[in-house]
């Protein structure tokens, strides 16, 4: 299993997890994030220019409409089989939007790619796979120096339920409706197994089922993922964009900019100082 002491292995594999991760309908607390992050790109683009990056791209469900958008979009994700997928998706695109897209491997805890950025992004809660404090504030402190002075950081996680949080909550064992697999056309369903809650650490493990069906029904692939994530409490996140030297330009508790609310998603907009020199 993996240490707490690093990101989680949800994602990594070409399984059924990344086979369907585009086809996932309805991603919880996502909706309009797509537009926002266009809006926020455009914003940028007046004040202080340059490209855009993705922290933990995955399939590039967002860089690519950015970059139809006519942004340059630079998507770091550091797993393999996502990064595949993301690539793969320039062939359904003109080439003049291709050209505005680079895919690079690599840890978001750690990275040099050698240019300033207007906007930098990590969306749908990818940010609460870094498993500790310290892994987040590399991140941060990482973000904030490929950022240009005055450009903006955008983070999306969600806001932590306290009935789902406390160590003795352990899930139910749910089923999702089915979607559909991009290359056999079969039925693909996922089954949450099991949860258990680190309040100390706040970190949560929850075992995902993933199962293939045929057209009769009969199961043909069955795997297992296993998914951790930490969740940060308001006055948390707010501190430790502070930490990285950063001004909290707004919070929502949705991408359709609505005021802070219990439960729902923290949605952070954050800007480097335009006085910075570095």
């Amino acid at each position: 299993m993996t240490s707490h002491h690093e990101p989680d292995t949800f994602y990594m594999q070409a399984d059924l997890n990344t086979a369907t991760y585009d086809n996932t309908p309805d991603k919880e607390g996502q909706a309009g994030d797509v537009a926002f992050l266009v809006a926020q790109a455009r914003a940028v683009a007046q004040d202080v220019g340059g490209p855009v990056l993705e922290l933990a791209a995955g399939t590039g469900r967002v860089a690519w409409p950015l970059a139809e958008a006519g942004f340059d979009v630079v998507g770091l994700e550091r797993s393999p089989a996502m990064l595949d997928l993301a690539r793969a998706k320039g062939a359904k695109h003109r080439p003049e939007v291709a050209v505005r897209t680079q895919w690079v491997l690599g840890d978001m805890r750690e990275f040099q790619l050698g240019q300033a950025f207007g906007l930098i992004y990590c969306t749908f809660r990818s940010f609460q796979h870094l498993l500790t404090p310290e892994d987040q504030r590399r991140c941060l402190a990482c973000a904030a120096a490929h950022l240009r002075p005055g450009g903006r950081l955008v983070i999306n996680l969600f806001d932590p339920r306290l009935d789902l949080c406390d160590p003795s909550f352990r899930g139910e064992r749910s089923c999702s409706a089915p979607t559909i697999h991009p290359v056999t056309g079969n039925e693909v369903r996922v089954q949450t197994l099991s949860r258990e809650n680190d309040a100390v650490n706040q970190v949560l493990t929850e075992t995902w089922r993933f199962f293939e069906s045929d057209a009769k029904g009969a199961v043909v692939r069955d795997e297992k993922s296993v998914l951790r994530m930490r969740w940060t409490y308001r006055f948390e996140m707010r501190h430790l964009l502070e930490l990285a030297g950063l001004e909290v330009l707004a919070e929502h508790s949705d991408f359709h900019r609505s005021p802070p609310a219990y439960g729902k998603e923290q949605v952070w907009v954050a800007r480097k100082p335009m006085e910075s020199c570095c």
